[in-house]
């Protein structure tokens, strides 16, 4: 009997089949059909109170700050009234069908399983145009005389570079050009296994077959369906598909919908663990207890499944450098980031870059007639992600990067989307569309500058017992940057001036009803603040720990200090305000773990700038970076809900404001009987000798615990330049009261500023605040009554809206009521319209991977 063939499944409509199987396909049809039908409903399966369409909420009511929404992208934003839909599929998905091969596992002959070692490895010449440039001729070159990829035993592709000594060889074997003669003992050479443009590949070991590890697909599927029931499965891919792929689009979307319902493309470990850890990540976006290991812990989301994914690295073959081996490691590594799981995350994200340069991903391969235009791109794609989440890692944990851009020459993914690329070639964009792609190359662009803001290395401290190594060290260093990095800035700077309109964060785009137009801008926009607000902060840290070093008093802060901390601060509340509008509008379901790395590396900013706010100068700054710092923790509390990493983030944020009576004004003794079960994340190691910063500077008989957060008395940073007095030591942050009187002149717009733009009523006690989305101040269970209507208590801020807006108006260059201006967050679950989970320690809906 004659078999169909997958793609005729596929593709029914599309394909002629013979007369007498009829019958047979009706019923294949038929199933398909129903299926079809089924599918079409799966995103509405995602429920809505999960990913929180506060876009309604918004809906005709009146813009909550003075500012005009036609100049500020942040207040057109706010203002806007559209119903942003909870997750957007790319068009490829609506053309081809999601569809898991349930139906097609069954009796079936071993040879009709598994894939042989020669399937997909005679492929079209590659589409790339010839160069003409003589530079880019020479590059070229100058690749190939130093990389090398070939096929293993295998006959997976794998590369090796220069020090290997085989691409010299290779290319002087391919001059030498040996004609081999036929062994008529031998008989003739085997072409079973194709090579490039479908000739054996040369002939090298002519009498030898490669040998892969084959595993039977349908147990694969078994064990794996025993975890994850099928339909559970296509509503998370789904998911997948319509929400995170837009922050990694390593995928081509028709190709990977094809193999998705290919029953031999589960017989690769790769393959099948990729799908795996598409479930662990989307699980953060499905309220459904199904996905997770303890119903009760929001959590617990995809830890079953997490274990399950480490089973299938197992495997053998797991470890095969294939292009879904490497995205399934990268997928997970992120997930197991949000988990929690450090050492398995850092363990998984530095194999997706092994993996990779394993595979040559790293390197061009413009000059091998081997990857057609689909794996060409794809290529290109997954290397690029896993830069992107080499250097996200790197610096949120102060980590030296994994790979920099001199070990790579690969280019740019094409801006072109995946419905215009074909095995046959790449197509045109159509001009009257923005390829989705043009975002992710240039927060690439952005990411690249951030390497070498990162890339810091150690001061070696002046005598050194190894004179060898202070002098490698300073021979060997491979690089010399600025200490200042403005050759990184300018750069920043060209590259923000590059993007295209589409995505720019201007008024025209933050008023859009394109929720992955909106996204995107407000995500790039986010990234180049970030990348500012760590120049910035390591130009003040520079200049702080060369002021300690030379015993400079603080009181004797340089303008360039205090310029450094202004800009720092600025980029940290523009950091803090995007993602506090972005949640607001319910759209934190198209983010990642990599907003918890921003707000905490914003906040942390803020700390840093509060506790060396000497000077009267930087005064002004104080309430604004106390206001946005107590938003960052209620989003980083919100994010607790799913994340242990955002728990991690929160409670050492709340943490180091305790130590250095910062006033949060929190409600975390509310919650003290949860928060009380969390380990202590952070607790730093007692020095020998004064803490030096980058130089060498101390003395032995300096306490062990100086230049720790114990060793903060609030009294040095703010009592002397704020007229304050040792007595008031509890309120380091308050005012005093002839300040208050001289403030009291300031600007008309103080009072519209600092309901809209803060939160704050000094006639209303019990108004919600800026951040607190329950309705009431300090509702339990909440986490958001950040400014409780008592503002006379301990810990208070003690300061009248016309105080506060008396700071921000002394400044003119600070256009404060732009940048924080206030959204809605409506009622008791304003901010995802999360309820509260179960256990009563986070939200009961999902946040974003």
């Amino acid at each position: 009997m004659q078999h169909i063939r997958i793609p005729d499944l596929l593709f029914l409509g599309r394909h002629v089949v013979k007369a007498s199987h009829t019958d047979q396909i009706s019923r294949r049809a038929a199933t398909l059909e129903d299926r079809m039908q089924q599918l079409e409903t799966l995103i509405q399966a995602i429920p809505p109170q999960v990913f929180a369409g506060a876009g309604a909420l918004g809906a005709g009511l009146p813009p909550q700050s003075p500012v005009d929404p036609s100049t500020s992208p942040h207040a057109s934003f706010a203002s806007s009234t559209h119903i942003f839909p909870t997750a957007v599929p790319p068009p490829s998905l609506s053309a081809y069908p999601l569809m898991n091969p349930s139906t097609f596992f069954g009796p079936m002959k071993p040879s009709s399983r598994n894939s042989s070692p020669n399937t997909g490895m005679a492929f079209g010449p590659s589409s790339s145009n010839g160069v003409t440039d003589q530079l880019v001729e020479e590059t070229s070159r100058m690749s190939l005389a130093s990389s090398y990829l070939y096929f293993d035993d295998e006959g997976y592709t794998r590369w090796q570079g220069e020090t290997s000594g085989l691409p010299i060889l290779d290319l002087l074997v391919e001059r030498h050009a040996v004609v081999t003669k036929p062994d008529p003992d031998r008989g003739p050479t085997p072409h079973q296994w194709k090579g490039q443009n479908g000739q054996p590949p040369n002939d090298w070991f002519p009498d030898r077959q490669p040998r892969r590890t084959e595993t039977n697909p349908e147990n694969i599927w078994k064990l794996i369906t025993t975890f994850i029931v099928p339909e559970l499965m296509d509503s998370l891919v789904q998911c997948y598909l319509s929400t995170s792929y837009y922050l990694m689009p390593f995928l081509h979307v028709p190709s990977f919908l094809a193999d998705y319902g290919n029953p031999r493309k589960w017989g690769e470990p790769g393959f099948a663990a990729f799908i795996v850890a598409i479930c662990c990540l989307s699980s953060r976006h499905i309220d459904d207890p199904r996905v997770r290991a303890d119903p009760n812990d929001s959590n617990s989301a995809g830890t079953q499944w997490f274990d399950l994914y480490l089973r299938l690295r197992t495997l053998p073959g797991a470890d095969k450098p294939t292009l879904y081996t490497i995205q399934s490691v990268l997928t997970a590594g992120v997930y197991a980031v949000g988990l929690g799981k450090l050492s398995k995350a850092f363990a998984l994200l530095s194999e997706s870059v092994t993996l990779s340069i394993d595979a040559g991903l790293h390197r061009s391969a413009d000059d091998y007639d081997l990857f057609d235009p689909i794996e060409d791109e794809v290529r290109k794609r997954t290397f690029w992600c896993v830069y992107l989440w080499d250097k996200q890692a790197s610096a949120h944990f102060g980590r030296p990067p994994m790979i920099r851009l001199w070990d790579c020459d690969v280019g740019e993914p094409t801006i072109v989307d995946d419905e215009f690329i074909t095995r046959d070639g790449v197509g045109l964009q159509p001009q009257e569309t923005e390829s989705r792609m043009s975002a992710f190359v240039n927060c690439v662009r952005l990411f690249i500058v951030l390497e070498s803001v990162i890339d810091v290395p150690p001061c070696r401290p002046q005598g050194d017992s190894s004179p060898f190594l202070s002098r490698a060290a300073s021979v060997l260093t491979g690089f010399r940057r600025s200490k200042e990095l403005r050759d990184e800035e300018a750069l920043l700077d060209d590259i923000c001036r590059a993007i295209p309109p589409h995505w720019a964060h201007s008024v025209e785009t933050m008023t859009s009803n394109d929720v992955i137009r909106v996204t995107q801008a407000e995500r790039l926009h986010c990234v180049e603040q970030y990348v500012r607000m760590l120049i910035h902060r390591h130009r003040f840290s520079e200049l702080v720990a060369e002021r300690m070093h030379n015993h400079v008093p603080d009181a004797d802060q340089g303008e360039a200090e205090i310029e450094a901390m202004r800009a720092a601060h600025s980029s940290a509340l523009q950091i803090i305000s995007s993602h506090l509008h972005i949640a607001a509008k319910g759209l934190m379901t198209y983010y990642g773990v990599h907003v918890i790395h921003q707000l905490t590396a914003a906040g942390r900013t803020l700390v840093a700038m509060l506790l060396n706010c000497h000077s009267d100068s930087l005064r002004p700054l104080i309430p604004p970076a106390l206001d946005a710092l107590r938003s960052c923790v209620g989003l980083l509390r919100r994010f607790s809900g799913r994340y242990i990493c955002g728990q991690r983030s929160g409670d050492l944020m709340e943490e180091f404001c305790r130590i250095t009576q910062i006033p949060l004004e929190t409600t975390r003794s509310q919650d003290g009987s949860s928060s009380s079960n969390r380990p202590p994340w952070v607790r730093p190691v007692r020095k020998k000798t004064t803490s030096s910063a980058r130089s060498p500077a101390g003395s032995a008989e300096s306490p062990s615990h100086h230049g720790s957060p114990e060793d903060f008395q609030p009294t040095d940073a703010f009592l002397d330049h704020l007229g304050g007095s040792p007595q008031s030591a509890s309120q380091p942050f308050s005012v005093p009261h002839s300040a208050q009187q001289q403030q009291q002149q300031a600007s008309p717009m103080g009072h519209a500023l600092s309901q809209g733009a803060f939160g704050l009523s000094p006639s209303s006690p019990s108004m919600p605040t800026f951040m607190d989305t329950s309705g009431a101040p300090g509702a339990a269970g909440t986490g958001m009554g950040i400014l409780p209507g008592d503002h006379t208590g301990a810990g208070g801020m003690q300061m009248s809206t016309a105080d506060i807006m008396a700071f921000l108006n002394s400044e003119p260059a600070l256009d404060m009521s732009a940048i924080l201006a206030s959204p809605d967050l409506g009622g008791a679950n304003g901010f995802y319209h999360l309820g509260t989970s179960p256990a009563g320690n986070g939200p009961a809906g999902a946040l974003s991977p």
